[in-house]
């Protein structure tokens, strides 16, 4: 067992710096965000309704039979459901904070099964608060706490899987999918090390026994799933529709949602670097801008994967090809998150990118210049974004 109190310290220093930022930028814990969707879905269920029952015009509802249902996908409401029933309608904040630890916590605990405890804190570091995550760890706007609990959820995830959990990770991963749909990709990441696991520790068998002796395991993933579907379907007549699809905004157009005509522009902001405005560096607000400056640990990724050694060579290529599906995923959709400062659905690759660097290579020195550049641009993005 690594040790414990770097788990802690890892979740302390990042309790540390998104409390002083939301101190700073006034997000408060208790009070009630003004983009609640999740929150406002909970309490409508718990009222006995599936949709919100009225419009509000600042969200992103869609429009199903004349009624209004949030849009994303459910798993946040799940989070929300409890402390709804219990009278606390102001708590997502709060829930975001936890979750922003605990991603963390989860991501100094991935690492430390693979490396030292040193080098395990500097990548849960450079991953949480040397990113763009940081960005979307400090409040519960409905955009962002989905991706805060993504990646939390999915960091768990891998650490269970890398632990010989079956049932824990696929229940983890199938909850990460029920806030960024895009992360069933990584079923390959824990399936690839469930199976590390089962090897090393049964080396004299084959596939079919290992199917056998996890064939249970994924009861929960399924439960999870099953929910999903059920609530799609009473909602919209579709076990694979989250509501998005019925968005104004999408409906509006031809191209819907999802088109590869949004590939070639959207796949340019991935790369897309800072203005010079009268003389100033002015960087975009809206869909997103190069991912390397918005989290530096992608250069470091690229950097391993270019110099690794032949043995490594694989993994390493296999994880970038996983990591160019996911954000070829991604640029086909029709926007690349709306305002924000960062490529917050990059983000959702972050876990890949941890576990890879955790695994594979030995954090350099020069390393901290990416994880000081990307903490103070992050930091400095979020007071601009916040108190603008």
């Amino acid at each position: 067992m690594k040790n414990k109190s770097y788990a802690f310290l890892s979740g302390l220093i990042a309790a540390v710096v998104i409390v002083v930022l939301q101190i700073i930028t006034k997000q408060t814990l208790f009070v009630p965000n003004p983009y609640n969707s999740y929150m406002l879905q909970a309490r409508a269920w718990l009222d006995g309704r599936l949709d919100l029952g009225m419009d509000y015009p600042y969200l992103e509802l869609a429009i199903y039979n004349s009624k209004y249902f949030v849009s994303f996908p459910p798993f946040p409401s799940y989070v929300m459901l409890p402390f709804a029933a219990l009278g606390f309608y102001g708590c997502d904040t709060f829930i975001a904070f936890i979750s922003a630890v605990l991603g963390a916590v989860y991501s100094y605990k991935l690492a430390a099964e693979f490396t030292d405890e040193n080098e395990a804190l500097f990548w849960a570091m450079f991953v949480t608060i040397g990113s763009n995550v940081l960005f979307t760890s400090v409040n519960a706007w409905v955009w962002f706490i989905a991706q805060n609990l993504a990646f939390t959820l999915t960091v768990s995830a891998f650490y269970y899987a890398a632990r010989g959990n079956a049932g824990a990770a696929f229940t983890l991963w199938a909850c990460a999918v029920g806030c960024r749909p895009f992360q069933i990709i990584y079923i390959v990441v824990v399936l690839y090390l469930l199976c590390g696991v089962y090897k090393r520790q049964n080396p004299s068998d084959g596939i079919f026994d290992m199917i056998k002796k996890h064939i249970f395991s994924v009861t929960g993933a399924c439960c999870v799933a099953v929910s999903y579907m059920l609530l799609n379907y009473m909602r919209f007549g579709n076990i694979f529709e989250f509501g998005h699809n019925y968005l104004p905004e999408f409906t509006r157009v031809e191209t819907g949602q999802f088109n590869l005509v949004y590939i070639k522009q959207n796949f340019k902001n991935l790369f897309r670097l800072p203005m010079i405005v009268n003389g100033k560096i002015e960087f975009q607000n809206g869909d997103g801008f190069c991912m390397f400056i918005a989290s530096p640990i992608i250069i470091s990724f690229f950097a391993y994967w270019l110099t690794a050694q032949k043995k490594d060579r694989f993994v390493f290529s296999t994880a970038m090809a996983l990591f160019w599906l996911h954000l070829i995923m991604i640029t086909a959709h029709k926007t690349m998150g709306g305002a924000h400062y960062g490529n917050r659905y990059v983000n959702d690759t972050l876990p890949l990118i941890l576990a890879v660097l955790a695994a594979y290579a030995k954090p350099h020195k020069i390393n901290f210049i990416p994880f000081l550049l990307g903490l103070s641009l992050n930091i400095y993005w979020i007071l601009k974004f916040f108190c603008q």
